[in-house]
């Protein structure tokens, strides 16, 4: 191989993966949802505006927005946000958050279940955004 190709191969492979740098949410109740993602489950607060937030969850950030796209068709009032779509966050007991959602008000999707590789739970944001809630087997 010449020099020029072993270079090429060399950057190619150098390369990283796309990650997710941010998942964003139209809510209809910025203030609502903040209480959802920041007081309930403990994202932290980047920014914040009178439309926008931006939380953090490790590497990835939630952002939250009253807006909505203007390339965007905007969805019927009986299609539920996300539909088809569940991203899982990552707790430390998930029974524990799915009791302070109830309280909270929120729905529970989906009660805690215990599988082989750990537990599962499904809550609905203000939105109604459905997540996930697991934690693996110690």
């Amino acid at each position: 191989m010449c020099v020029a190709g072993l270079l090429i191969a060399l950057v190619a492979s150098a390369q990283e993966l796309p990650k997710i740098d941010h998942i964003l949410l139209e809510v209809g109740d910025l203030k609502k949802s903040i209480a959802f993602y920041h007081d309930l489950l403990g994202l932290e607060i980047k920014s914040q505006s009178k439309d926008f937030a931006m939380l953090q969850s490790g590497n990835v950030g939630v952002f939250l927005s009253t807006g909505h796209w203007d390339w965007d068709d905007k969805r019927s009032a009986n299609t539920r946000p996300g539909l088809g779509m569940y991203p899982h966050f990552a707790v430390i007991d998930v029974a524990a958050t799915i009791e302070r959602a109830r309280e909270a008000g929120y729905r529970i999707a989906k009660e805690p279940r215990k599988y082989d590789w750990g537990t599962e739970a499904f809550v609905a944001d203000p939105d109604g955004y459905v997540w996930a809630l697991v934690n693996s087997r110690k």
